[in-house]
């Protein structure tokens, strides 16, 4: 007795001080917020790509600038101001590879020379060369628009996460409440609520198979689930309580089969007597030797030990 009183004040001082914590992190914002950032990452690799590609497109161009202006013969001021204007030019962008710098030297040949052929050539790699800046521009602007709609949603999606934060944070702080009984009164409140909402769908589920099983086989089988389900359960209760059965007047298959065969065999030979009878109304016929004879030679010895089992009860033998 003291010692389930001592137990009994450990674990309310101990329920006293305890504290409803998390055991793990919450996962799930974790990784909306990291899914959510690799497509900021990835968008920005984009970018970089982007701009790497508009620089080598750049210091190419410059590179033809440089290469049309070299071939003016005795050039005038100007042209070595944009000579010189040109080389810092490609100073900041770079130099771009050697086979970018033939291609652009090739088309500014072919612009520069006094053949009209050569010149429509030239024209038209250069108008390739245009589609090329055209779709890297447009790709700038697309990459920029789909960076701003990521920041937003991971704005967002942030302070959805921070929102449900702060409420496990508030939950959290209420359970700690009352000694730490808030925390079991949520609990067994949640449990309630989805136990019985779990009940209602089963009980929905079943109303709707056992009305349909009556005329729709595929129906039928499905409801044959709720037997096994059924009989699981009565298994389980019988075994745990063997003789709830017996005070609810209930009787297992074995039991009911026991009593059902004689009965047959009785109701069998009753039935032939009758039928004898009718067939030959001024036949006298005898109880011992019609009726109880044939059930002696039918029946096996269960079937009489259990006759006479009911006799003895009835107080019609001893």
């Amino acid at each position: 007795m003291k010692k389930a009183i001592f137990l009994s004040i450990l674990l309310l001082l101990t329920g006293c001080f305890s504290k409803v914590s998390p055991s793990k992190p919450n996962t799930v914002n974790q990784q909306v917020i990291e899914n959510q950032e690799r497509k900021i990452d990835k968008t920005l690799e984009a970018l970089d790509k982007n701009e790497k590609g508009k620089k080598v497109q750049t210091s190419t161009l410059a590179q033809g600038i440089q290469h049309s202006l070299n071939q003016v013969t005795n050039p005038p001021i100007q042209v070595e101001t944009a000579k010189s204007l040109n080389e810092r030019v490609v100073s900041i962008v770079g130099s771009p590879h050697i086979d970018e710098i033939n291609r652009i030297k090739a088309t500014v040949d072919l612009l520069n020379s006094a053949v009209e052929e050569e010149r429509k050539k030239g024209q038209q790699l250069l108008a390739q060369r245009d589609e090329i800046i055209n779709k890297l521009q447009k790709e700038k602007l697309e990459l920029n628009d789909r960076y701003d709609d990521q920041l937003w949603q991971m704005s967002d999606k942030a302070k959805k996460v921070a929102e449900e934060a702060d409420a496990a944070k508030s939950t959290l702080n209420s359970m700690s409440g009352m000694f730490g009984l808030n925390a079991v009164i949520w609990g067994l409140k949640k449990f309630f609520i989805s136990a019985f909402t779990a009940i209602i769908i089963f009980v929905v589920i079943f109303i709707i198979l056992r009305l349909l099983a009556t005329v729709n086989p595929i129906a039928a089988a499905a409801f044959s689930i709720f037997d096994m389900i059924g009989s699981v359960i009565i298994s389980m209760f019988k075994g745990l309580t063997p003789k709830a059965f017996e005070m609810s007047n209930l009787i297992s298959k074995q039991k009911f089969d026991e009593y059902k065969s004689p009965l047959i065999k009785i109701i069998d030979v009753i039935q032939d007597v009758k039928i004898e009878q009718e067939k030959y109304p001024e036949k006298t016929f005898n109880i011992q030797k019609d009726i109880l004879d044939q059930l002696d030679r039918d029946m096996d010895k269960p079937e009489k030990d259990l006759i006479d089992d009911v006799l003895r009860e009835l107080r019609w033998k001893k």
